[in-house]
């Protein structure tokens, strides 16, 4: 998937805007891992655990690492699930999904973006007590891709690890 610099800045943006705590329900998103040509990758606690305390790493694409050493962040992290498809009728199958899923149900839009090679990228959160799950959809010609980070999450230290990774 190409990324661009917009990619990277808005995702900057979007977590030093989001505020600690909260946690959506995951059931609507795993309907999505059934749509015919979309593919899924569920990196769980133990595996997050397990990278945090060997000083491994998580790579979430060109634009977004989460690594180990650079603190608890990892720990912080319930579920990371991964949603992509290159076919254009899946993307925009699951492009429905998803909006349909943001619309209402407690999501709060951080980011709505689109650049000038037409690739467009939202990020939204839910909160709910101590949890906060963030989505990041992008879209481009060819290509999508949904990300959903549940967890404990501390945004200012998700900024700060993702800056030392520039």
């Amino acid at each position: 998937m190409k990324h661009t610099l917009l990619i990277k800045a808005v995702l900057c943006a979007a977590i030093l805007l989001t505020s600690t705590g909260a946690n959506a329900s995951n059931k609507d998103f795993k309907k999505l891992a059934k749509i015919d040509g979309v593919e899924h990758v569920h990196i769980g606690k133990f595996l997050l655990n397990l990278a945090a305390k060997n000083g491994g790493s998580v790579d979430l694409g060109e634009n977004m690492s989460f690594v180990g050493k650079s603190g608890d962040i990892l720990k912080k992290i319930d579920t990371i699930d991964i949603y992509t498809s290159e076919e254009k009728k899946t993307i925009e199958q699951l492009s429905q999904h998803v909006r349909s899923i943001l619309d209402g149900n407690g999501w709060e839009p951080l980011i709505n973006a689109t650049d000038e090679d037409g690739e467009k990228v939202k990020i939204y959160q839910n909160q709910k007590g101590k949890y906060t799950t963030v989505i990041i959809f992008t879209e481009e010609d060819g290509e999508a891709s949904l990300i959903v980070i549940d967890g404990k999450l501390d945004m200012a230290q998700m900024m700060e690890q993702m800056s030392k990774e520039d």
